[in-house]
Parts: structure tokens; C-alpha cells; sequence
């Protein structure tokens, strides 16, 4: 249901976050591991202080509330750190 977004948010991260890296936490998306993907990816993120955009970080807002997660757990409370 997600796995275009999160494919498209991953996307905006070549060059900037090791291709493996990027790759690995994609690949749940084709086993229906949207969540998963997703998590990772930020955990990814934060790890390697990739710095986001204004628009990646409100991208990401969406699909964490999409997902259901919750902004202030796990990876996701370190990408407002992030924000250039």
C-alpha cells in the first residue's frame, strides 16, 4: 500500500546514504515488509547523519503516521535533528 512512497522517499537518498545500505532496507518492500523497509531505512538515516530536506523530513512525517509509528520512537525522533 506504501511501497511506492517508501521506494520514491529511498530514491531521494542516492549518493548520499551507501548504496548497499539503501538497497538492503528497500528490498523488504517486495516482501511486503513495508514498515520494516521504512524503519530501517531511517534507522540508516540517523546512523550516518544523512542530512533531509524541509520536504524529506515532512515526507517522512507523512508516511510515519501513515504507518502508524509514533515520530518520538526509535529512529524516527532523530530526523528532526537532521533537518538543513
Amino acid at each position: 500500500m506504501f511501497a511506492a512512497h517508501i521506494l520514491k522517499f529511498g530514491e531521494k537518498f542516492q549518493g548520499r546514504l551507501d548504496s548497499d545500505l539503501l538497497q538492503g532496507a528497500l528490498n523488504h518492500v517486495a516482501y511486503n515488509e513495508e514498515g520494516l523497509a521504512f524503519e530501517i531505512l531511517c534507522d540508516h538515516i540517523a546512523e550516518y547523519d544523512v542530512l533531509i530536506s524541509e520536504e524529506e523530513y515532512f515526507a517522512a512525517l507523512r508516511l510515519i503516521s501513515a504507518l502508524g509509528f509514533d515520530v518520538n520512537v526509535g529512529p524516527f525522533k532523530h530526523l528532526i535533528g537532521l533537518k538543513r
